[in-house]
């Protein structure tokens, strides 16, 4: 799977948990009137997009995808005139506080920044009670093969590489000494 398609699936996750009520659904970042007339039949809900992936090549070999995350966060009047109002604010504010210098659960990830929300203003929207909301932020996610890395580590033949060397308090060494015929075996204790 892409990256980029499992750190959104990380961001609804995470938005998942944290609401439990809230239908929480991927989009393709791009809505109009007639999503939001369809998102409203599951208020309150979400829809998360991952827009404008500008990259940069990094010295290792890498790209450094800089991702614009948007959560639209769609609810209406149930019980009481505006009451859609009020939770739709906790809500973007609720995952503004959650997104900011979040990474998510990705060890390729940087934490958020530029975290900013807002409520999209319609009078059509109002007069039906439904409540829009956006939270938008930067996270960047490095993508790639880390060349760097290929030639710094050790591999086994399977590919898979060495993260830890043996370890042992005594060390044999092979010292070959001026004037001597042949190599010395020396045993060299290793204070800890």
């Amino acid at each position: 799977m892409s990256k980029i398609v499992d750190f959104r699936q990380r961001i609804i996750d995470t938005i998942q948990a944290a609401y439990p009520d809230m239908d929480v659904e991927w989009y393709d970042g791009l809505f109009d009137e007639h999503d939001v007339a369809e998102w409203t039949m599951k208020t309150p809900c979400a829809r998360v997009a991952v827009m404008n992936v500008p990259s940069e090549h990094i010295a290792t070999g890498e790209m450094n995808a800089c991702l614009r995350c948007v959560v639209v966060i769609v609810d209406e009047n149930r019980n009481v005139a505006l009451d859609g109002d009020a939770r739709a604010w906790e809500y973007v504010e609720g995952i503004a506080i959650l997104a900011n210098l979040n990474k998510f659960g990705d060890e390729n990830a940087a934490p958020a920044t530029r975290v900013k929300f807002r409520r999209i203003s319609q009078p059509v929207l109002r007069r039906e009670g439904v409540s829009v909301g956006v939270v938008e932020w930067e996270s960047s996610l490095t993508i790639g093969h880390n060349r760097i890395a290929e030639r710094e580590y050790f591999y086994r033949p399977d590919g898979s590489r060495i993260m830890q060397l043996p370890r042992s308090n005594t060390t044999r060494a092979n010292v070959r000494a001026m004037g001597t015929q042949g190599a010395e075996t020396t045993d060299f204790q290793v204070e800890e």
